[in-house]
């Protein structure tokens, strides 16, 4: 049988013939370790099917596409050929990270992917399109995944190709049925950090890598899924077509990208709305503490600023305040009408700056005199978002005002009733094995760029501004208050008496949110009176919907939801 095929009803006979209490997330580690063994043994089994087969339902290729069909992201593009595509990557701005596992791979260019369809032959490096002999190739569509870390797994969700995943690390993954997957197939979680990862991580699986090298495999299966590194917010939704090319599902991918960039361009509109009708443009902050760690600063530190390593562990000498920006955030910021602080061109006393990869910069503030000056940029703001790492992500652990040693006499923000102060862990998991706990801001922000965007609205322009969506991702900084905890159980196919309907978590379609708020549509443009013309003839009526239609409907009291969906008609029809 095919190894996919074969697994499949493997584990969930192992799942059934444990006893109920240890079926859960915390099941015994030897049971697990067994369930790895024979994961392991399927690696080395041969596989008999020959490879120019398609498995029975497989996904047609998308011969309708040509050219490159990527607008947006800027780390990748796709060339479709005619049983072939070609993802390449950016020559320029997709290379290896400075601190990948690999020390050849540092700074290199990422290899170009070919995925090519089932039952075709598999090109070879003088066919068009095919630039580099170091081309990667994977038949299609996919039938096994492997996910080590969270970011492509709310695109894989979207899709609804969950039940293609074959392994994935869940240590803090915030998705209530990504967690529910495990109850179903108890082996399904697979740590990066586990001594026969790579070997079980690579099993005829394509492995969703980022070009760090996180869950690194060092096989031919790894791909690079950079969706953290492409600058803009429309940029990083979509990667969604990267996950789409592996399954032959981009009109799939086109259609949810259009709901999400619609909605996105309204709220964008509805803001400049407001800059102009509250005549001002507020600013906004992106703030960190680091705290002082060395337990002996006198002799750990003496020069050094920063991390250093002392008798083998690393700590961190003396206190940096730091502004934190980045091409996405300025992006975010500007879009929902607000001003990202910058830092002057000249650096202030007892400051420094560093350029990110994106060429935006950080500022780091340290010492008595760094601190006098780090306080004058908190003081021009109007919202301020502390990026301070707080483990667990505990609500009840944070203190604006002690780590940043400032008064509301000193940080207006600080003296907005409610402050003005927000965090970034509005969503997260709940506690796994005792301590991990993940946030949504990590594994699924980026396939919401509009309730990112609705987020930022609310939390700059406050009473002015609410969204069904809610701030969601964000958090105002209240001890205790506004953070949404995420279960295995908050799945909607999870069952309290263990009878999990686990195959409906891979056919749940997945709704894309719509923040626009039904009440605050962005005002269309005044249109002249029209010139009296004789009526003509009478015409079919036709079923196409343009934007003159949804204006129409928006004007006579359709809800603004039912208008963006037109437009989102409109926009891919006119695409």
């Amino acid at each position: 049988a095919i190894l996919a095929q074969l697994q499949r009803p493997i584990l969930p006979f192992i799942a059934r013939v444990q006893d109920t209490s240890t079926a859960s997330r915390a099941m015994a580690g030897a049971m697990h370790k067994y369930q790895q063994a024979i994961l392991l043994a399927l690696a080395l089994y041969p596989l008999v099917v020959p490879a120019d087969e398609c498995p029975v339902g497989a996904t047609p290729f998308p011969s309708e596409l040509e050219g490159n069909t990527v607008k947006y992201a800027d780390l990748f593009d796709i060339t479709y050929h005619d049983t072939y595509k070609v993802i390449k990557y950016s020559p320029t701005m997709s290379v290896y990270g400075a601190f990948h596992s690999a020390v050849s791979k540092r700074g290199q260019s990422i290899p170009e992917i070919v995925l090519y369809q089932c039952g075709t032959p598999k090109p070879e490096f003088a066919d068009t399109g095919v630039s580099t002999s170091g081309a990667r190739y994977f038949e299609i569509p996919l039938q096994r995944a492997t996910l080590p870390w969270g970011g492509p797994l709310p695109f894989f969700e979207l899709l609804s190709v969950t039940e293609y995943i074959y392994a994935m690390d869940l240590t803090y993954i915030s998705s209530a049925c990504g967690q529910l997957m495990e109850e179903c197939v108890p082996s399904i979680h697979l740590s990066q950090y586990d001594s026969s990862y790579s070997d079980i991580a690579s099993n005829n699986s394509v492995v969703f890598t980022d070009s760090s090298g996180t869950g690194w495999t060092d096989t031919e299966w790894d791909v690079e899924f950079q969706v953290s590194l492409d600058p803009g917010i429309l940029n990083r939704a979509e990667w969604i077509s990267y996950v789409a090319a592996f399954f032959n599902l981009e009109s799939k991918a086109s259609e949810i990208f259009s709901i999400m960039r619609t909605d996105y361009n309204a709220l964008k509109a509805l803001a400049q709305q407001l800059t102009e009708k509250e005549g001002k443009t507020p600013k906004v902050m992106w703030a960190s503490f680091k705290p002082e760690t060395c337990s002996n600063p006198a002799t750990d530190c003496d020069g050094v600023q920063g991390w250093t390593q002392v008798d083998g562990s690393w700590c961190h000498c003396g206190d940096i305040w730091a502004i934190n920006n980045a091409h996405y955030k300025d992006n975010l910021v500007t879009d929902a009408g607000g001003e990202l602080i910058f830092a002057p061109q000249t650096v202030p006393v007892g400051c420094s700056e560093t350029t990110n990869t994106d060429g935006y910069k950080t500022l780091s503030c340290t010492g008595a005199d760094g601190l006098v000056s780090y306080k004058k940029f908190l003081a021009e703001a109007d919202a301020i978002i502390d990026e301070t790492y707080i483990a667990g992500h505990d609500t009840t652990a944070h203190d604006f005002a002690g780590s940043f040693q400032a008064t509301a006499d000193e940080v207006p923000a600080l003296a907005r009733n409610p402050p003005n102060i927000f965090r970034l862990d509005g969503r997260v998991s709940d506690e796994r094995d005792g301590w991990a706990v993940g946030s949504s801001w990590f594994d699924h922000s980026k396939a919401e760029p509009q309730q990112l965007l609705a987020g930022m609205l609310e939390m700059i322009w406050g009473d002015s501004f609410e969204s069904p969506c809610g701030l969601k991702y964000f958090r105002r900084a209240i001890p205790g208050e506004g953070q949404t905890q995420v279960g295995h159980d908050d799945c909607p196919y999870y069952d309290e008496s263990g009878n999990h309907d686990c195959t409906a978590i891979h056919e749940h379609l997945h709704e894309v949110p719509i923040c626009m708020p039904p009440t605050l549509a962005p005002t269309p443009a005044p249109t002249p009176a029209p010139t009296p013309a004789p009526t003509p003839a009478p015409t079919p009526a036709s079923s196409s919907t343009t934007e003159e239609d949804a204006s129409s409907a928006a004007s006579v009291g359709v809800s603004a939801a039912a208008a963006i969906c037109m437009l989102a008609a409109a926009a891919a029809a006119a695409a």
